[in-house]
């Protein structure tokens, strides 16, 4: 197998119809981003799996995300946006179209601290039932402070959690505290992050150094690539050069060793965390 055909395994991409978003949304999007659109984009990376992260704009409207998982059941995976309010028959639907978390996009959000509420705990106990994580992305430097209060909730629940964007660590940079939180979070439930989107953070020319502080922190075996497709906000030519480069990382120590952490970056860690029939 040739390394073009190497498996990748996009963690993190979005799919949305032109102008879809809730009356509520911050933002609306002036044009499509398909799954062809996605695949077509990336493909020249490697042989592609993914996973589709519901986007904030579209709420709890997980349409698009379960349209675009039944169109390629044995490649996609997916991540949707719930409510405590969901059904257990609609959270079984999910489940058998591929999803396999939820997503907290507390990002810019003042009520974020609702996560601590009866309602929402009762929400982790049951996804943490169907074997789900909860995914959090937070603004930049508060990542700490959320993380600790979403472990909280879970409490006994065992769902692991995926953090997005680094963790989205702010100023400090490697000594923001989203790295010693994680550490002590990880004595409880696995902690996973994704190192995607560099061009969100407070600093993205230090995007190897956090990213290395992450191996640290949880260890090669918890580390996701993913593009951020389409780049909401961020639409720019050299995102796919970027994507291209956060792929090929291969960490800070000797070439076996980089070797090992490359296929694990690239699709075996993913592989586990999504249930994808991965080959290498």
């Amino acid at each position: 197998m040739s390394k073009r055909a190497l498996p990748l395994v996009d963690t993190h991409f979005h799919v949305f119809a032109a102008g879809a978003a809730t009356p509520s949304a911050r933002y609306r999007p002036p044009y499509a981003a398909g799954l062809q659109d996605w695949h077509a984009r990336l493909a020249g990376l490697g042989g592609l799996y993914g996973v589709v992260v519901q986007t904030s704009f579209l709420g709890t409207d997980n349409t698009a995300l379960l349209s675009a998982l039944q169109s390629m059941p044995g490649r996609l995976r997916g991540v949707a946006v719930v409510s405590p309010a969901v059904t257990d028959q609609e959270l079984t639907t999910l489940h058998a179209a591929g999803v396999r978390g939820i997503r907290l996009n507390l990002y810019g959000d003042p009520d974020w601290q609702r996560i601590a509420t009866a309602p929402w705990r009762g929400l982790f106990a049951r996804i943490a039932g169907l074997g789900w994580h909860v995914e959090l992305h937070t603004n930049n430097g508060d990542g700490a402070m959320v993380l600790a209060q979403l472990d909280a909730a879970l409490g006994d629940a065992g769902a692991p959690v995926v953090l997005d964007h680094f963790g989205r660590p702010g100023t400090a940079g490697s000594a923001d505290a989203i790295f010693e939180v994680a550490s002590a979070v990880r004595a409880r439930r696995q902690v996973w992050v994704k190192i995607s989107a560099p061009y969100r953070l407070a600093s993205p020319q230090d995007w190897p150094g956090l990213a290395q502080r992450w191996r640290e922190a949880v260890g090669d075996d918890h580390l996701l690539w993913g593009s951020d497709w389409p780049w909401t906000n961020h639409e720019a030519p050299a995102r796919i050069d970027e994507c291209r480069m956060l792929a090929a990382w291969a960490g800070q120590g000797a070439p076996d060793d980089s070797a090992a952490l490359s296929a694990a970056f690239r699709w075996r860690n993913a592989a586990a965390l999504y249930g994808f029939a991965v080959k290498g």
